[in-house]
């Protein structure tokens, strides 16, 4: 594989390596560096700035017309575009956080308290 960096310039000194020795969770992989996504890019976990976990659907055609649900963790590195790290289960979504942030400490978390979310005592 060859990873790419999602902003320019920012990038991880052996990102296969990195990659490697992450931690997966569904399709992303998170380590000490650069959380990892499918599209073979990665954003440094310095670059994040402040995340949260918002409620989706997928919506999947043929099937009854209602969308399946989903969060997204919304990562804000400082760019009007935010990167959406889609995932199925909402425990998913907390640990990517508490992941990012026991990286990054300086990262805000929106929505629920910050000691919540790392102490796995968000809202349900």
């Amino acid at each position: 594989m060859s990873w790419k960096p999602y902003l320019e310039g920012h990038v991880v000194t052996d990102p296969k390596s990195d990659a490697k020795n992450g931690r997966h969770i569904e399709q992303y992989k998170v380590s000490r560096e650069a959380v990892y996504f499918p599209k073979e890019q990665y954003l440094l976990i310095s670059d994040i700035r402040r995340t949260w976990i918002q409620t989706s659907q997928l919506n999947v055609t043929g099937c009854c017309g209602k969308g399946l649900p989903v969060f997204v963790v919304r990562l804000d590195h400082g760019d009007e575009k935010k990167v959406n790290l889609m995932v199925e289960k909402k425990e998913n979504a907390e640990e990517l956080i508490r992941l990012l942030c026991e990286v990054n400490p300086a990262i805000k978390i929106e929505n629920w308290s910050r000691e919540a979310v790392l102490n796995g005592t968000a809202p349900r």
